[in-house]
């Protein structure tokens, strides 16, 4: 593992130093430029970016018993070596992947290992194994900051607001008040309660985690009460979201659905402030008793000075993390659409036509959907199907995609009471070439069958000024790449029908609707490249 000669003492330059700080910098860059648009956009996950501070604080906690270092021998620094080598190309890869689909985690979860692993080889070839494995932890204690898989998070999170709303309901019960549990909602008296995602427990319960995480490592405690304390922070997050909803509930059952807001974001913090009291204290009751750990760290062992990685090495290293972000750009940036582009297609207000009714959308709705410009009107069509709309549009950024696609029909219209009871075959706009396509699902509510319709739009190059940017298949996923397509700005439509027998009765009544408020704008330029657009 090392070599303990005098005569093996390492060289080191100023010039490698540098480097090694040049490589850990681009990497982490990379990572962070990936991740951070879901730290600004979804409340979730807005602890994060308060975690590189925390890394950097746990980097500098163990540096006060930093072990001896010690060399690499040669089989370690070819192992090192390759590592570095294999993460940098595999970042290198992912840089321009995760711009063509900033909605694709699995991406940023990728980038977060292979920066961890990129520091960490680089810790080794300072200071050897022991440096390595004394670090290791607080450098990968970043992961707690990168999203989840949007399907497993989906998952854990209707399942978490699914117990909520049951739990919550059978406490209603027992203190005396009337509830009725319809999906993920609360039918009291006074109104409906919703539990939204951040009640669904899943915010603190992350939030819970990292702390458990942090307090862990700060306090140097072992392996099975660390465990433990993760547990404890689960049982915290979990017990305060139901003492939150049970809260709010009986709130608005004796004073009114109008008292609710006033406490629904001081009754989340005070959830966050019991889960990080919880584990700090439980942290602290625990905490290891090292205090000579320190003296026997710098008492013990044969202390080199600091090597580094070879400088032929990160010279190579630094080139395939910079050369790719800033290929990257200039690729995107080429095939950029210029502003004002052309979707082909409005869905209009019928403001004025006689049984149309505009629906308000609640500030809470706006507010988790990123504040997107559109509409939602409500009306009884000619063969008595009652029907409603929701038209949203996001402008281009690197945020859009993400932000659209956290709440479909499955997870908000599920979470409102309805059932989903089968897929349907997709509805086409125009031909296959150059039309929309809306998908479609049946759902029940209250025994009585509603049809949806829904797609997510991205403004695109062909005529018919869209495409769909939904379920997207990994070959897709390149082919943006390839046409250096990143987020262009997107459309949602979502149009759902009531009081119809059939699944044909409702493409009929959607073709109705469409014909009614859809215009096909001519496209007013020859062809489907930029350069024809210009």
């Amino acid at each position: 593992m090392g070599e303990y000669s005098e005569n093996l003492k390492p060289k080191h330059s100023l010039t490698a130093i540098v480097m090694g700080w040049i490589v850990i910098a681009l990497a982490w860059f990379a990572v962070i430029r990936i991740v951070q648009s879901d730290w600004r956009i979804d409340p979730q996950y807005s602890y994060g970016l308060i975690v590189p501070l925390l890394v950097v604080g746990l980097l500098l906690k163990r540096r006060e018993d930093c072990p001896p270092a010690t060399l690499l021998g040669l089989r370690s620094k070819i192992a090192m070596g390759g590592l570095l080598i294999a993460s940098s190309l595999l970042l290198a890869g992912i840089v321009p992947l995760a711009e063509a689909n900033p909605d694709w985690r699995p991406l940023g979860l990728g980038a977060g290992i292979t920066a961890v692993c990129i520091t960490l080889c680089l810790i080794a070839f300072r200071g050897g194994i022991p440096w390595l494995a004394h670090y290791a932890f607080a450098v990968s204690f970043f992961l707690i900051a990168v999203p989840w898989p949007r399907n497993f998070e989906q998952s854990v999170m209707s399942t978490l607001m699914s117990w909520n709303a049951s739990t919550t309901v059978e406490i209603l019960h027992w203190c005396g008040y009337e509830a009725l549990r319809q999906g993920n909602l609360i039918v009291i008296p006074a109104g409906v309660l919703g539990i939204e995602e951040a009640c669904s427990g899943i915010r603190s319960l992350q939030s819970g985690l990292m702390v458990a995480l942090f307090f862990g490592e700060v306090f140097r405690l072992s392996l099975v009460r660390r465990l433990a304390l993760l547990l404890a922070a689960l049982f915290a997050a979990l017990l305060g979201n139901i003492l939150r909803s049970s809260f709010l509930s009986i709130l608005a059952s004796r004073q009114g659905m109008a008292a609710v807001p006033a406490w629904h974001d001081a009754a989340g913090f005070m959830v966050l402030l019991m889960t990080f009291a919880m584990v700090f204290v439980l942290a602290y009751l625990w905490r290891a008793k090292n205090n000579d750990l320190s003296r026997l760290h710098k008492s013990g062992g044969l202390v080199f000075p600091a090597a580094t990685a070879p400088t032929v090495l990160l010279a190579f290293v630094v080139s395939l993390l910079i050369v790719p972000l800033i290929a990257t750009e200039a690729w995107f940036r080429l095939h950029d659409l210029p502003s004002g582009s052309f979707w082909g297609w409005t869905i209009d207000q019928r403001v004025r036509e006689p049984g149309v009714v505009q629906v308000s959308i609640p500030p809470a709705t706006l507010r988790m959907l990123f504040h997107p410009d559109g509409f939602s009107e409500k009306w009884v069509g000619s063969q008595g199907e009652m029907g409603q709309v929701f038209v949203f549009q996001w402008p281009p950024g690197r945020t859009a995609l993400q932000s659209v696609q956290m709440h479909s029909p499955e997870v908000c219209l599920s979470s409102m009471g309805m059932h989903l009871e089968k897929r349907l075959s997709d509805f086409d706009i125009g031909n296959t070439a150059n039309g929309l396509r809306l998908h479609a699902w049946l759902f029940s509510q209250q025994g009585h069958p509603v049809y949806v319709f829904h797609s997510i739009f991205e403004q695109d190059d062909g005529p018919a000024g869209s495409t769909t940017a939904t379920d997207q298949a990994p070959l897709s996923r390149l082919e943006n790449l390839k046409l250096g397509k990143r987020n262009r700005g997107q459309r949602m439509v979502e149009v759902a029908f009531w009081n119809l027998q059939d699944e044909n009765e409702a493409r009929a009544a959607l073709s109705r609707y469409l014909g009614e408020s859809m215009t096909l704008t001519p496209a007013p330029f020859t062809g489907n490249s930029r350069k024809a657009r210009e």
